[in-house]
């Protein structure tokens, strides 16, 4: 059976300008490459963790991945939402959940769904 959960894949047409997106725009760490810095980018948090990868479809001439909901966690959503403002990122208010979370959401240039939370 199931032993761990790896990674998510996404396959996009727009591979170089989605990994600038989590690169530059979400700071998100860049952890390797196994094809190059447009192709095979593995972004993630800790080493031995599961990641995101992002794939240029074209090159393994693979359908681009349906739509995704991503959910990333901040420990300051007030200064997080403050520093993509700067970057000219459209994003939403800030909606305070029953369940404990502060969150915003926004869209990368695929659409894959950015969900940012803050623990409150």
């Amino acid at each position: 059976m199931l032993t761990g959960y790896y990674c998510t894949n996404i396959f996009s047409g727009q591979a170089k300008e989605l990994i600038a997106f989590y690169r530059d725009t979400l700071e998100i760490p860049f952890i390797k490459t196994d094809v190059d810095l447009t192709s095979g980018v593995y972004f993630g948090f800790l080493e031995n963790a599961p990641t995101l990868y992002i794939w240029d479809c074209k090159v393994f001439n693979a359908e681009p991945t349906g739509h995704q909901s991503f959910v990333f966690q901040t420990d300051d959503l007030d200064l997080t939402k403050e520093c993509l403002k700067k970057k000219s990122v459209a994003i939403s208010e800030a909606v305070r959940y029953d369940w404990g979370t502060c969150e915003v959401h926004l869209n990368d240039i695929d659409r894959n769904e950015i969900v940012i939370i803050e623990f409150v």
